[in-house]
């Protein structure tokens, strides 16, 4: 009864934290004890622990153990976040003990959100972690690799654009990143989207992405929300935004750009410079607004 009610606590605070009152919808993926949350970059686990008996027969609250138990929760959940289709960090981590003890040091750097009694001197602990920077530098492929300066066409921070771009001498406005519709699209969120056209020509690979752009900030912004894509600082003040078709439905499952939004970014030269940067977001369905329930 009394794990039961601290059980009801955590779900209520959890589902509190995470849809809080008329905030725009983020991209949450609910796993066993903890959630990704692909919009903020964070990951969150949630560990318990009952009271143990001392020597002197007194029930006493147990956090350390609850925090043992969270970080435990939080690398299993890290485990379980794909770096493409095909394939899992856990899968990949499996093979590199090196990137395995990397996994492990970024879960016993977490920080703890809250920290519940009830009581009974039950102890729920929630500890948060985030997946941009050091988690991404462990987990991306090794092709995606530093690509050497190129000439600046975008101000830093906002992207706005500048003058003398090519778009701009053209008499066209320049494009500031790439906001890609894909709502009507059963996606799976993942570390490495990759972005085809119909064709099967890569538009979006690691062979346009720059190491330390996808690592500070990932590959891409997984938004629900088209206004709030639009408003992003990560693409800019003028965005190209074309919808995307469907899947590929090969090992890949890339998304698919239409021949004539294929046929507009191949003009804007600038892309060079924002594809690099990694200044693009994926749209994808709102996630349903239900408690997230964590385990014993």
């Amino acid at each position: 009864m009394k794990t039961h009610q601290l059980l009801i606590l955590g779900a209520v605070v959890l589902s509190v934290a995470i849809f809080p009152a008329q905030a725009l919808p983020q991209c949450i993926q609910p796993l066993e004890n903890g959630y990704i949350n692909w919009t903020t970059g964070l990951v969150t686990a949630t560990g318990h622990a009952a009271p143990e008996i001392n020597a002197e027969g007194k029930a006493m609250a147990m956090p350390g153990s609850a925090r043992a138990c969270a970080i435990r929760n939080l690398i299993a959940v890290l485990k379980q976040m794909k770096i493409s289709n095909d394939l899992t960090v856990g899968e990949y981590a499996s093979t590199h003990d090196a990137i395995l003890a990397g996994i492990e040091k970024i879960a016993q750097d977490a920080r703890i959100r809250r920290q519940l009694y009830t009581s009974a001197l039950d102890v729920e602990v929630r500890v948060e972690a985030p997946f941009y920077g050091g988690f991404l530098q462990l987990v991306l492929p090794d092709h995606i690799r530093q690509i050497s300066k190129i000439r600046r066409e975008l101000n830093q921070g906002t992207a706005e654009p500048v003058k003398n771009t090519p778009s701009a001498v053209a008499g066209t406005r320049p494009y500031t990143g790439l906001i890609v519709d894909a709502r009507t699209l059963n996606l799976e969120l993942v570390l490495y989207p990759t972005i085809v056209s119909e064709q099967g020509r890569e538009i979006y690979s690691s062979v346009f992405v720059s190491r330390e752009f996808a690592v500070q900030n990932g590959v891409c912004a997984y938004l629900c929300d088209m206004d709030q894509a639009l408003a992003s600082d990560r693409v800019g003040l003028n965005p190209l935004v074309v919808k995307a078709l469907r899947k590929t439905g090969d090992r890949t499952d890339a998304i698919v750009m239409s021949m004539a939004d294929a046929k507009t970014l191949d003009r804007a030269t600038e892309r060079h410079i924002f594809l690099k940067e990694c200044r693009v977001i994926v749209l994808v369905k709102p996630p349903v607004q239900k408690e997230v329930r964590t385990a014993q």
